[in-house]
């Protein structure tokens, strides 16, 4: 999981007007059927691509629309050979993909809803962010063919009528000029928000296996409530048999105020889970070194308020006085007896409560080895 960047070059859409792009620049040296042919055939093989390719996948609307019109352009040919006058493809195609692109733009907000209220969570928020993305290409489509359209009309008035250069300009040059610049501005657009976004903080977005499928600002994991999971890192301390506890801050998302582990946090994203428990204790203990925790279970939690895949570990020393140099507040160690008295009132937190068991289990048995 290394960084490239908030946002990936996979959601420029833009690159999905390279199937046109091809077609309108072969249509110079080729007959114009070839080139149709040739450019629905690459926009089929792409669209096939994206489609079953592993791993994360972001739906490519512009591709998909890109490689119809081409499409339809190939039915075409079959069936009406007069269908566009010699050397005016460029231009015909630039005009049919502006109309597809202008009425997607007219309705950007139902085309974005639509995919919000996909069932699937999981492929809901990809859906969504391509939707969103391919309105920003259509956008960029719109603003580069209006200079297109800008230029031609100026040409046509100081000239009448217009000279073979400008002819060529107009309708040969400046079609695919006008794809390669939406192509360009949509990189760079993504390349200034990746530098204005680069101190934004992430979290993953898993499955229920732990494999990252997104990730998400850190901020809004806390708006989302439970809609995705995220990977959170939960360290329990013990020391002779008896489990650290301390109340829970007053600012947590879930069980405010009660008592818990006081080692927890969201991982980060591009970090691994071991790499997030060492965060974990770096902070909890910034003065003591050589603390190493170690991994315990990984479990699914979920409720109204947040969904998470937690990731248990477990720290246990000796030095009943370690924990006083430690960054928690208001915190003592608790025997089991202690706890089991008042395990079922409303004082522990519910992720402690489903960890109880275990730990009694895991710290029972490595005292009794310590014993032996």
């Amino acid at each position: 999981m290394n960084f490239k960047g908030n946002l990936s070059s996979n959601f420029n859409m833009s690159f999905g007007f390279i199937p046109i792009l091809i077609t309108v620049l072969l249509c110079q040296v080729i007959p114009q059927d070839h080139a149709i042919y040739i450019g629905a055939g690459i926009g089929v093989l792409a669209s096939f691509y994206n489609k079953f390719k592993k791993g994360v996948k972001v739906p490519h609307f512009i591709l998909y629309l890109s490689t119809a019109v081409l499409l339809l352009f190939t039915i075409v040919t079959f069936i009406y050979c007069d269908y566009c006058p010699l050397g005016y493809l460029p231009i015909t195609i630039e005009t049919s993909i502006v109309v597809i692109m202008g009425i997607l733009y007219l309705h950007k907000e139902r085309f974005i809803n639509h995919y919000k209220r996909k069932q699937n969570i999981c492929s809901k928020r990809f859906f969504a962010q391509g939707a969103e993305s391919a309105i920003v290409s259509a956008r960029l489509l719109l603003l580069v063919a209006a200079m297109h359209f800008v230029l031609a009309t100026v040409f046509k008035i100081i000239s009448h009528p217009i000279t073979e250069l400008q002819h060529s300009i107009i309708y040969a040059v400046l079609p695919p000029i006008t794809f390669i610049v939406t192509i360009i501005f949509n990189q760079v657009a993504i390349y200034y928000f990746n530098h204005l976004t680069r101190h934004i903080e992430y979290v993953p977005i898993v499955n229920t296996k732990g494999v990252v499928i997104g990730r998400s600002p850190a901020l809004e994991a806390i708006n989302y409530k439970n809609e995705f999971i995220n990977p959170v890192i939960r360290i329990a301390a013990s020391s002779q048999g008896k489990v650290y506890l301390s109340k829970r801050s007053q600012q947590c998302i879930v069980d405010k105020g009660k008592i818990d582990t006081p080692m927890e946090c969201y991982m980060r994203y591009g970090e691994t889970v071991e790499e997030a428990a060492k965060r974990l204790i770096k902070n909890s203990f910034p003065k003591i070194k050589g603390i190493n925790p170690l991994f315990n279970v990984m479990y699914h939690f979920e409720n109204k308020l947040t969904n998470r895949l937690i990731y248990l570990f477990i720290v246990d020393s000796d030095d009943k006085e370690l924990f006083k140099k430690a960054n928690f507040e208001n915190g003592a160690l608790w025997d089991f007896s202690q706890i089991e008295d008042k395990l079922d009132s409303n004082l522990f937190s519910e992720c402690f409560k489903n960890e109880y068991l275990h730990l009694k289990k895991v710290i029972y048995t490595r005292e009794k080895y310590k014993e032996s």
